[in-house]
């Protein structure tokens, strides 16, 4: 197709890129040319699409030269996506349609400028602008990238964007997209799921308290993901219509992160949208316009060019841009002033424009708002052109765009009556006043508007900007040498002035500098008027006229500008016109003023002196004054002013040297030292540097200067308090070596060494750190070398008469006269001439004033000072002085009394005893001695007496001042003797009067309060005496020691003192007392110490102590402490740090101390811990304490915050498991003995701690205490009979039992060693170890061990006596009555079980043992406890046996067992000896029964039968007697042994067991009737054997009943021969004399006979009768049915059955 110039253009930008976003498809050439033909009747040719390079498409539409482009039809609707905001189109058709136009030739340009359309377009939309005449090149390069402003006349064409597509369906899911009616929808393929949700959840949440966390959220996440966030908050702008205003927030928050990298389409769619809603009037709230003006600002940062050009495009005639369009403009211009240069001229033009348009209030307000940023820009461009790359432009290109709109706004608007509308014109003014100031043409029309704003002063209430448009006018005025005309300068004068002065209304901050910085212009013009105008209106009588004056003056000076510096002469003259004015406000106004002078940079020819002289001035009279707070900072500011000197300004060397040494000497100008040394420090060196003779003082000349003696005096006073007057003595001292030379040319090399030295001392300090006693010897002694260097007696006369004149010019008290008597009293040392110091020394004696405290201590010093070299001349002065005193009499009574109470002479008496002292403190060494009695302490006791007399009658002193001075004297007279070289070999005589007195003392003090020093200052004379030769003996020292805890102890709590005392002042004396009191305490205790450096002193010093432990007041307890820890201190410092020797004493102190860190005080508590942290110190040296100071610490804040004794005891607890691990566990027994005695004398609580400690020390020690263990329970034992508490008698058990699991044999043989029988304690002991269930078991195996120990030697003892036979063993037998107690203590019969088969045989062993014996004989181990125990040597060792065993019994039986036993009377009869053998068969019997006899038992007894102890052969006899009716024997094996044991025994020599052995043979029918049989002959053979025993009646009827139980086994022919022996022994029987015989003989007989008869071969008759003859003799002695008693059925009968009931014979029932 040919291109002809009817060809017309279309620009489709981007839209292949479009396609490939798919964003758009463009338009087909069938719809397009269908489009195209279908108007104006074929007017339009057809067309085409075409592709280029750049990727941009363009239509090509032929068309007839008539046609009427006004008829196009829309073509939009064809697209398929909506069109972008409309910059973007021109941006991009600059660039798509650019190169064509360049490549065709075509004439068109076409210039999009219409805004995005929803519907078609009408005929109006779309202009089409021919404009052949301009290269289209040339255009693509105006501002703007290529757009050129529009003209009215200009046509133009509006075009559509393509549209966005949006995701259809679910959000996320790619390719299914579907086009939406929403201009700026978000694209899912563009932004990721997570973060779009992430938005537009913080957007959905977000209110006014969480806006700024989540805006900036929202910035962080577009640091990495800006496009994707700007595009949610786009679409969200376009859905949210309520919050927009909340997302336009964040959006800038947004765009505040953009470092120019957006694309593109997103810049273009932000500025639409914010234009949009800025212009649109309906449902569009000015809180949503400013957020929208507010996000094009930020957003022009980067893209300024693209902002600014829609903003010119809204600007364009002949419509009147929205407001928000100006407020906008406005804010740019604000922001970036350089930027908008290139854009100002055309929008100068657009306001040209518009100025005739804008009506309302709002819109000129806007209107000015921006007519005052562009004369801002440009008048900052025009300072700053150099910063623009564009070429240079003139204020006169500028002045010419400016003149109309000034015109207007000054010829129209200036009536207006609107307040706001008037500020805006005011504040737009002085930016185009200064502008057009430039040209010259235009200043008669900017100074005629001059008049117009200074009548505003009157009207506006905004004044400021007034006088800001004002500042802005006459800076250009001063900058560019623009003279005012004279009118106008006044009236400009006269209206600041009075603004300043006006006190209608306070000035506002910012508004004050400006008027200030108006009148400094002002004097750029024309500086001699104004300072003529400010001149008069100092005349005015007016404060804040003259005020404000002198502050001008001020800020005129302080200017230093070029115009006034040759004009200082003339204000300094105005403003001394002031300086006679008394007014505070003035006077201070005068020193700011003088301060600006001062500190500018040339001081030359303008009376600089007078002012600084008028700066002391008001510094002396505002120090009399200063309870007024004006005079306190009119004084301060002095200091400054002098502190702000520069004496390097040129010419102020002249101005105040040497004429500021006159301010140096007298004291009024005390507080200005620090600035004036070192100004005339800087002026001295300044002058060196001239050379020496410059540096010279001219004494004689005008300035009346002072003497070299009087510097000297009065620097080295000022050096004296070097802190003062914020640090001045380092400046002193500094100003005194520079005047070195001026002073006297001897101490020149001295001072440089000296001097520096001083100086670093005072700069190594602090006021809180510095040594003042240490410093005031150095200044002296430096004072008094400078002096000896000098070596010039009418010099140090001189200087002597120096310092006695200066008194006078320092208050009294101070701390500067006090120096000046000592600086005196040194310069009279170094005096040679010995008639000058002795005439001075009577002077001051005669002179002072002895009622002024500071005077009689100035005197002092001066003599006590002066003896260092006079000591000879210095006491015959006082001894003249109290000899004349003494010769002066007083008359009439009542005038001696009041002289006694409150006279003069008490007080002159006083100040010579201290006089003495000082001078002994200051005499030489080599020469005390020898005066210290007779001349000194002689004298001092001598005015003590006399001031205690009456009227010649000696008195008690009661004057406190007295007490106190003779103490002091004590103090430094001791202190002086121990100082000298032969202190250790002299004897002070008067030691022991000056004891005497200080003990008297400190007796007479009240121990109801704490109100005088006496108390304390008295124990510290005694610690100084202390130190003197002769030395006490210990018996003295414990006195001593003694009576002050008697006067400090019993002192009320240190609170309720403070509470009594009236004032707070009072409280605190009464503290600092407090505190020093035990201070003196603590060194009285370390003095006694280190005299007698032993353990046994510092025992008797504690012992002292611990007696105050146990006071009932809590105050006394915690004082006590207090002191304990100061001893044990001194005792680790003095000696146990020198010998290292072993503490032996740890062990007691501890039981002492510990138990009260469970005191009700906290800080006794923390005193404890203290003490024990010393202590473990002093024992864990040669060991690794490691981390106990750190754990001690925890716990001392543990004790201290305990709220409760439980937190207190736990807290204690852990205190002693730390203790533990370094306890010598030989002072064990100490420990406990101490432990013992706190728990009887302390508190209830502490007790308990005692006990705690007591359980810990010997639970982790306890295994290194075997040694001990006897001592402890003895001591244990002895605290018994006085603790009678139960939680504390407790404690005792617990410990022996802990003692026990470390030492089981070592304790229980300890307490088998107390006395028989068992007291309550003893028993209580035996029965805590029963209680224990780990220990019950161990406890009774070591008892059966002990008796079984016991019993073993029993048979290796080979003599003993008669009385020794019939006592029992003491120690089985305690044994015994141990295991009754710990067996009856046990909870569980468990142990007993298991113990049963040891048990039972050695108890019952003991039973047998301690049969028909008595009690032992008490070993008395100590007086105390034989008188306690002679009580207990009644009992029946036996029953006490018994009752072991019964306990035993009882443990493993049951109530059956046990009930069996009681109703046998088995323990009856086993604790007889005749009775013995049947008990224990009864008990043999029970036991059987419920089978607790084993064959470990039977094991265990078969060894006593051959015992050569009768009783244990009774006894195990008797046990296997019984033990043969059971079938136990024969089933574990024991018949044959037990047969051959009882064979034995039937032959031995004591008849019971001859009786048991037989009664056992017998038993073997019940027990194993089976083996009779067996065993027939044996058993018949011994049986019928024992019917012949001649001794014993009872071993013959128990062979009797046995034989009876065997024949009945048996047949005749089982007796065989034996049958005919034992009828005839029978027979033997029938007459005998024994009842119980007969009887069984009898018995016995019928059983043979029935025997005969079961065989068949009955006894021959005669037989029968000589039996039945003799039984009916018998039966005649007795009465009828009368039973034969026997020793076994106890008198129980029954017939005897069978056979031999023929006779009629009642036999015993068979057991």
């Amino acid at each position: 197709m040919k291109i002809t110039s009817t060809w017309h253009t279309l620009c489709w930008p981007n839209s292949r890129h479009s396609r490939s976003k798919g964003i758009g498809s463009g338009l087909s050439r069938e719809l397009m040319e269908e489009s195209l033909e279908a108007t104006q009747g074929g007017k339009v040719l057809r067309g085409e699409r075409k592709s280029f390079p750049d990727d941009s498409d363009i239509w090509m539409v032929a068309a007839k030269p008539d046609l009427n482009w006004s008829d196009v039809p829309a073509v939009w609707p064809l697209l398929t996506c909506p069109p972008p905001p409309k910059t973007s189109l021109r941006t991009n058709w600059t660039r798509s349609c650019g190169p064509l136009c360049r490549t065709w030739s075509l004439p068109p340009v076409l210039r999009l400028l219409s805004g995005p359309r929803q519907s078609p377009l009408s005929a109006a939309d779309c202009r089409l602008e021919l404009r052949p005449g301009v290269p289209t090149a040339a255009r693509a390069h105006l501002p703007g990238h290529g757009l050129r402003p529009a003209q009215p006349r200009e046509r133009h064409l509006q075009v559509q964007d393509d549209r966005d597509q949006r995701l259809a369906g679910e959000r996320g899911t790619a390719g299914r997209r579907q086009q939406t009616g929403c201009s700026y929808a978000t694209c899912t393929s563009l932004t990721s799921p997570n973060v779009y949700n992430e938005i537009v959840s913080l957007l959905v949440h977000m209110d006014d308290q969480d806006k700024d966390k989540i805006a900036l959220r929202i910035a962080c996440i577009a640091e990495t993901k800006l496009a994707i966030v700007v595009t949610v908050l786009l679409e969200k702008l376009q859905q949210d219509e309520q919050n927009r205003v909340d997302i336009y927030y964040v959006l800038e928050k947004v765009l505040q992160q953009d470092t120019g990298g957006l694309e593109r389409r997103l810049v273009n769619k932000i500025i639409t949208l914010a234009f949009d809603q800025m212009r649109e009037s309906q449902q569009v709230t000015n809180e949503l316009k400013v957020a929208a003006s507010n996000t094009l600002v930020t957003l022009a940062r980067c893209y300024f060019t693209n902002v600014m050009v829609e903003l010119h495009c809204h600007l364009e005639p002949p419509q009147l841009p929205e407001e928000f369009i100006l407020v906008t403009l406005r804010n740019l211009l604000s922001a970036y002033a350089l930027k908008c240069i290139r854009f100002m001229v055309l929008t100068l033009l657009f306001m040209s424009y518009m100025r005739k348009l804008v009506k309302g209030g709002r819109m000129r307000q806007a209107f000015c708002g921006v007519l005052e940023e562009c004369s801002r820009a440009v008048n900052f461009y025009l300072s700053n052109w150099e910063k623009c790359s564009f070429p240079r432009m003139s204020a006169s290109q500028f002045c010419y765009r400016f003149l109309p709109l000034y015109s207007h706004v000054t010829s129209n608007w200036l009536t207006c009556e609107e307040p706001e509308l008037k500020q805006a014109i005011i504040k737009a003014l002085g930016p185009m006043m200064s502008l057009l100031l430039h040209q010259e043409k235009y200043q008669d029309q900017i100074f005629e508007l001059i008049s117009w704003l200074l009548e505003q002063y009157k009207e506006d209430a905004h004044v400021f900007h007034i006088t800001k448009s004002l500042s802005q006018l006459l800076e250009v005025s001063g900058e560019y040498k623009i003279p005012l005309p004279k009118r106008k300068f006044q009236a400009i004068c006269s209206a600041l002035h009075n603004q300043i002065c006006s006190q209608a209304e306070p000035l506002s901050l910012e508004h004050h500098p400006e008027l200030v910085y108006c009148i400094v212009q002002l004097a750029r013009s024309s500086p001699e008027d104004l300072i003529a105008f400010l001149r008069s209106q100092l005349k005015v009588e007016n404060e804040a006229v003259r005020v404000a004056s002198l502050n001008l003056l001020r800020a005129i000076v302080g200017a230093d500008l070029p115009e006034t510096r040759l004009k200082k002469f003339l204000i300094v003259k105005a403003v001394k016109s002031t300086l006679g004015d008394q007014n505070a406000t003035v006077r201070m106004a005068v020193l700011h003023f003088i301060r600006r002078l001062l500190s500018s940079e040339s001081v030359e020819n303008c009376a600089a002196w007078e002012m600084v002289a008028h700066v002391f001035r008001e510094f002396s009279v505002s120090t009399s004054k200063l309870a007024i707070q004006e005079e306190n900072t009119i004084q301060s500011l002095c200091i400054d002013i002098l502190q702000c000197l520069d004496t390097s300004v040129s010419g102020m060397t002249q101005v105040l040297w040497p004429r500021l040494l006159e301010y140096v000497v007298p004291a009024e100008y005390t507080g200005t030292l620090k600035p004036l040394c070192r100004c005339l420090r800087e002026l001295v060196e300044k002058k060196q540097q001239e050379g020496e003779e410059a540096a010279c003082l001219d004494y004689g000349g005008p300035v009346k200067l002072p003497t070299p003696q009087g510097l000297l005096a009065r620097l080295l006073v000022v050096a004296s308090s070097p802190y003062a007057g914020e640090g001045h003595g380092c400046a002193a001292l500094q100003l005194l070596q520079a005047l070195h030379q001026n002073i006297h040319a001897a101490v020149g090399e001295m001072w440089v060494v000296k001097i520096p030295s001083l100086v670093q001392y005072i700069e190594g300090n602090t006021e809180n750190s510095l040594d003042c006693a240490r410093w005031e010897h150095m200044l002296l002694q430096f004072l008094g070398t400078s002096l000896e260097m000098i070596d010039d007696s009418a010099w140090s006369r001189q200087i002597s008469l120096e310092l006695s004149q200066q008194m006078a010019s320092y208050t009294s008290p101070s701390h500067e006269k006090s120096f000046l008597y000592k600086a005196l009293g040194t310069s009279l040392a170094v005096c040679q001439d010995l008639v000058h110091v002795k005439s001075q020394l009577h002077q001051f004696l005669r002179t002072t004033d002895y009622m002024e405290v500071p005077e009689r201590e100035g005197v002092i010093s001066i003599l006590a000072f002066s003896a260092e070299s006079h000591l000879d001349l210095t006491l015959n002065a006082l001894q003249e002085f109290g000899a004349a005193m003494n010769k002066v009499k007083i008359p009439g009574f009542i005038s001696r009394l009041k002289d006694y109470h409150h006279g003069k002479r008490g007080k002159t008496r006083s100040t010579l005893m201290l006089t003495y002292s000082s001078v002994a403190v200051h005499a030489p060494k080599d020469q005390l001695l020898s005066r210290v009695e007779a001349d000194i302490t002689g004298n001092i006791l001598l005015h003590y007496r006399a001031s205690c007399q009456v009227l010649g009658i000696t008195v008690a002193n009661k004057d406190m001042y007295l007490k106190l001075t003779l103490i002091h004297n004590v103090m430094e007279i001791s202190c002086a003797i121990l100082e000298t070289r032969d202190s250790q070999e002299f004897e002070f005589s008067y030691k022991l009067e000056l004891l005497g007195y200080m003990l008297d003392f400190i007796k007479k003090e009240p121990l109801d309060s704490l109100a005088s020093p006496v108390r304390y200052k008295a124990i510290l004379a005694i610690e100084h005496l202390s130190k003197l030769k002769p030395s006490l003996t210990l018996e003295e020292n414990r006195e001593l020691l003694d009576q002050c805890f008697k006067s400090l102890f019993p002192l009320p709590p240190l609170e309720m003192m403070k509470k009594e005392g009236e004032t707070a002042k009072n409280a605190l004396l009464i503290q600092s007392l407090y505190v020093r009191s035990f201070e003196a305490l603590g060194e009285l205790t370390e003095t006694l110490l280190e005299g007698e450096p032993t353990s046994d002193w510092f025992q008797e010093m504690f012992e002292l102590l611990a007696t105050w432990f146990s006071s009932g007041k809590e105050w006394e307890r915690e004082r006590a402490l207090q002191a304990s820890m100061q001893l044990l201190t001194a005792y680790q410092e003095t000696v146990h740090s020198t010998t290292q020797e072993t503490f032996n004493q740890f062990g007691s102190v501890i039981g002492q101390i510990a138990p009260y860190s469970c005191d009700s005080l906290a800080t006794s508590r923390q005193w404890v811990v203290d003490c024990i942290s010393c202590l473990l110190s002093m024992q864990g040296q040669p060991m690794n304490l490691g981390s106990v100071e750190e754990e001690l610490s925890c716990l001392r804040e543990e004790l201290t915050a305990a709220p409760d004794p439980e937190a207190l005891f736990q807290a204690s607890s852990k205190m002693a498991r730390v203790v533990s691990e370094y306890f010598p566990s030989e002072q064990a027994a100490d420990f406990i003995e101490a432990t013992m005695d706190s728990m009887l004398s302390a508190n209830p609580t502490c007790a308990t701690a005692a006990g705690l400690w007591m359980k810990i020390i010997l639970k982790e020690c306890g295994d290194a205490m075997l040694d001990q263990v006897p001592a402890i329970l003895n001591i244990i034992y002895s605290h018994m009979l006085s603790i009678k508490e139960g939680s504390l008698r407790q404690f005792l058990l617990e410990a022996v039992s802990i003692l026990a699991h470390h030492h089981l044999e070592a304790v229980i043989s300890s307490l088998l060693r107390k006395r028989l029988p068992m007291n309550r304690d003893t028993t209580e002991l035996w029965r805590s170890l029963g209680e224990d269930p780990l220990l019950a078991t161990q406890v009774l195996q070591v008892l059966i061990e002990k008796i079984k120990t016991s019993t073993s030697q029993e048979g290796s003892v080979t003599s003993e006596t008669e009385t020794d036979r019939h006592l029992a063993a003491a120690e089985p037998l305690s044994a015994t009555c141990a295991i009754f107690q710990v067996v009856s203590a046990l909870q569980s019969s468990k142990a007993v079980q298991e113990l049963l088969p040891e048990l039972f045989p050695v108890l019952l062993q003991q039973v047998s043992r301690t049969l028909g014996q008595k009690m032992p004989l008490p070993v008395i181990s100590s007086p105390s406890l034989g008188q306690r125990d002679r009580q207990h040597t009644e009992g029946n060792p036996c029953r006490f046996s018994v009752q072991a065993l019964e306990s035993v019994l009882f443990k493993v039986g049951n109530a059956r067992l046990m009930r069996e036993l009681r109703e046998q009377r088995t323990w009856i009869l086993l604790e007889n000896p005749q009775t013995h053998h049947e008990g224990v068969c009864l008990l043999v019997s029970v036991l059987l029964k419920s089978e607790l006899v084993t064959p470990e038992i039977i094991q265990n007894l078969l060894p006593w039968v051959n015992s050569p102890t009768e009783n244990y052969r009774v006894t195990g006899t008797a046990f296997l007697a019984q033990l043969m009716s059971n079938p136990m024997l024969r089933e574990k094996k024991f018949l044959k042994s037990v047969l051959h044991i009882l064979e034995e025994r039937s032959q031995d020599r004591n008849s019971i067991v001859r009786q048991m052995a037989v009664r056992g043979l017998g038993n073997i029918v019940d027990g194993a009737p089976e083996k009779v049989k067996k065993h027939k002959k044996f058993l018949l053979d011994i049986l019928i054997g024992a019917l012949h025993d001649i001794f014993s009646s009872e071993v013959i009827g128990e062979s009797m009943k046995a034989l009876a139980k065997v024949l009945k086994e048996l047949k005749e022919k089982d007796i065989g021969s034996s049958f005919r022996d034992l009828t005839q022994q029978i027979r033997t029987y029938f007459d005998d004399e024994d009842d119980a015989l007969r009887s069984m003989a009898f018995v016995l007989f019928g059983i043979l006979a029935q025997l005969t008869k079961k065989n068949g071969r009955p006894i021959s008759p005669s037989r029968f009768e000589r039996a039945g003859s003799h039984f009916c003799c018998t039966c005649k002695t007795k009465p009828q049915g009368s039973m034969v008693p026997t020793s076994q059925n106890r008198g129980q009968t029954t017939a005897v059955p069978g056979e031999a009931a023929f006779i009629g014979i009642t036999v015993p029932k068979r057991h």
